[in-house]
């Protein structure tokens, strides 16, 4: 490491709004060449939790800096995944959620779990009697009054320096007022002169309180959070879902939002399940635009899963998550296998115009396009390997994308040799241009 910042609790300006008990380290990691080890970035942070693991009360959360704002602007914490448990008693909210934290510590690939707690701050109470402070003839405005200036302090007037004012503030010396007995004992003025111990008009006691609430949508929540590592968060979400619904009991006021990465991944998904379909109709007529008939058309659309099997096969090989980068790489080779349908269709019609002989048509339309086409599945390929190869950081966003295009562009030009010819010989060998005696 060059150098390591630590911030403790929130700045003066009052742009991060987190509690005193937050500590932030912005460790400025060397450049991978100077690095003494060779590791990943998961074997660093595993080093880095065995290191802090042993003090007591210390929870981590792994995170980057633009990294950390985005997932505090998604989720409302900072944390890449959150389960806000909402509610109104916040001790059943911190109840519910050391349920659900005590629940998914054990899933596989759960890492950094973390309550973030509301209650914790000590707090002195004061509840007075109305009547009480009836049989005793005391206003509640005297009491409040009193009270407030006694513990808190009360500004009686104003010094002037200068241009520059100042309140003068009257308070209880400490000794007359850090404990019960004493605040119980500070004289509230009745109605007809006298006085009136505050213990004998009021209930005093120090509970322990909200150190800060969070909330959404006017609601109050207590959130879980937590980061996934070394699974995908598809299946890892799926399970601690299940297991939290077996062992977790809401009641009727209480409800349950899960947010953060998933939150975004889960609208993500909903885009790709309109995109998706708009992109093959999209296509679908644009090949008919291009051909100008539906048989054409369906024949081009058949080599469509070529992009599904070569896609899957490709994440299969590498052990590779489907997420939304792979789904954005769908749509890419949906486009390429189009390219590719369009070019040897086109030619094998045009063939089978001069040769009348359906497989010879088709053998030279193959032999003919499979250079050009061979050379761009080559160059896209070769362009995205080093990006399909990478484990650097910040590769687990472009390396599914990039194993899509590579393996399934292979894949599909494979099958479009393969497979869309005899489609092609089916689909047009009772032509009637054709003769009887040709197979």
């Amino acid at each position: 490491m060059q150098f390591v910042l630590s911030q403790t609790g929130r700045p003066n300006d009052g742009t991060d709004p987190t509690g005193f008990f937050n500590i932030e380290f912005h460790a400025q990691l060397k450049p991978d060449k100077e690095w003494q080890r060779k590791i990943k970035k998961e074997d660093l942070i595993t080093e880095i939790k065995e290191a802090i693991d042993i003090y007591p009360g210390v929870i981590l959360g792994f995170s980057q800096p633009i990294q950390d704002n985005v997932e505090e602007y998604v989720a409302g914490v900072k944390s890449a995944l959150v389960i806000k448990i909402f509610g109104n008693d916040l001790h059943q909210l911190e109840e519910l959620a050391e349920q659900t934290a005590a629940t998914i510590q054990d899933i596989q690939g759960v890492e950094d779990v973390n309550v973030f707690r509301s209650i914790g701050l000590p707090e002195l109470q004061i509840k007075l009697d109305e009547s009480k402070m009836a049989r005793y003839a005391v206003s509640m405005a005297d009491a409040q009054s009193v009270a407030e200036m006694a513990i808190g302090g009360k500004a009686a007037t104003q010094f002037y320096e200068g241009e520059r004012i100042f309140d003068v503030r009257l308070r209880f010396q400490k000794e007359y007022r850090d404990n019960e007995d004493k605040i119980g004992n500070i004289l509230i003025p009745t109605m007809d002169g006298k006085y009136v111990p505050l213990k004998e008009i009021a209930d005093i006691k120090f509970i322990t309180g909200p150190t800060f609430i969070y909330r959404e949508g006017s609601s109050r929540y207590v959130g879980v959070g937590f980061s996934i590592r070394d699974r995908d968060l598809g299946s890892t979400i799926a399970e601690a879902q299940k297991k939290v619904s077996e062992s977790v009991r809401l009641d009727s006021e209480n409800r349950m939002e899960w947010a953060g990465e998933f939150e975004s991944q889960q609208r993500a998904t909903k885009r790709l399940m309109v995109i998706v379909p708009s992109v093959l109709v999209l296509i679908l007529f644009l090949l008919y635009l291009n051909f100008g008939t539906v048989k054409d058309t369906l024949i081009a659309a058949s080599a469509m899963p070529y992009a599904f099997i070569g896609g899957f096969i490709s994440l299969w090989v590498t052990g590779t998550v489907f997420g939304i980068s792979a789904g954005v790489g769908f749509i890419i080779l949906f486009g390429i296998t189009a390219i590719n349908s369009i070019l040897l269709i086109s030619l094998m019609k045009q063939r089978m115009q001069y040769s009348r002989n359906l497989r010879l048509a088709i053998d030279e339309a193959v032999s003919e396009r499979i250079r050009p086409i061979l050379m761009v599945a080559l160059m896209g390929s070769m362009g995205l390997l080093p990006a399909a190869l990478s484990s650097g950081m910040g590769s687990e966003i472009q390396r599914p994308l990039a194993i899509m295009i590579v393996g399934g562009i292979i894949i599909c030009m494979i099958l479009s040799f393969t497979v869309l010819p005899q489609v092609f010989y089916f689909a047009y060998r009772r032509d009637k241009r054709l003769k009887k005696d040709i197979r």
